[in-house]
């Protein structure tokens, strides 16, 4: 009859409807979980960075030496101004006995638009955050909500986790290439196109520091992801017993 074709029209709309709550929430709570891997990895250690310079002895990429308190300052104010604590970046040391200025004009030009970058990215978490809250509230009114929840997440798991796999092992096999494409991609300019001779940073931070902050992100984010789909999966076998009395 048409009025139960009107019923079945009315409750395709529902699903739908309800699904695309529980896929926001899954893609959002994925970003949030990306980002957290991202700054605990990169920011949560202050002389994380530091650390990375000694332990491969980048500095000896330099052509002048440079004090350890220096290079400690220098990566200590470049974390800072990059995750949004430092408003300009205005390093200066000693080089050759006399008070200089570490970045040239291109390096800070550039370490701005990295800082862009991590800024956006950085709100992005917290509209991530608000609408994972938003979803849930819509979430909660479904029986069993947590099951189909479980179901859409492993989807869009399954969805990104094959792009970045993509992605990893394109890098893993050519990383300089991969280096390059990643930078056309982020950056409008080609002020990233470092001279070492003048733009003394990118002797101190070469490729393979990059790698390591890399895989630090990738190790913490399949902790968390794994994580979070084995407790969706314990609390959605207890919430279904429960509704199942």
């Amino acid at each position: 009859s048409k009025t139960s074709m009107e019923f079945d029209i009315m409750d395709t709309y529902s699903n739908r409807f309800n699904k695309i709550h529980f896929s926001i929430f899954s893609i959002c709570f994925i970003y949030f979980l990306l980002y957290t891997s991202f700054y605990f990895a990169c920011f949560l250690d202050k002389d994380g960075l530091y650390k990375l310079i000694m332990a491969n002895k980048t500095y000896e990429n330099l052509f002048f030496t440079l004090s350890f308190d220096d290079i400690k300052l220098i990566a200590s104010e470049l974390m800072q101004y990059i995750k949004g604590s430092l408003q300009f970046l205005e390093t200066k040391v000693t080089i050759n006995g006399v008070l200089t200025d570490f970045y040239s004009v291109r390096s800070k030009i550039h370490m701005g638009d990295v800082r862009n970058i991590i800024v956006t990215l950085s709100k992005a978490y917290y509209v991530s955050i608000l609408f994972c809250v938003i979803s849930a509230f819509k979430m909660i009114n479904f029986k069993n909500f947590l099951t189909m929840l479980k179901n859409i997440y492993y989807k869009v798991i399954l969805i990104i986790a094959s792009l970045i796999t993509i992605i990893f092992i394109y890098a893993a096999t050519n990383f300089d290439t991969f280096f390059v494409h990643f930078h056309h991609v982020l950056f409008t300019n080609d002020l990233w196109l470092l001279d070492p001779r003048e733009d003394y940073i990118i002797c101190l931070l070469p490729e393979k520091i990059f790698m390591t902050y890399g895989f630090r992100i990738v190790i913490l984010m399949l902790v968390l992801l794994l994580s979070s789909v084995f407790a969706l999966h314990i609390l959605s076998k207890i919430q279904s017993r429960q509704e199942a009395r």
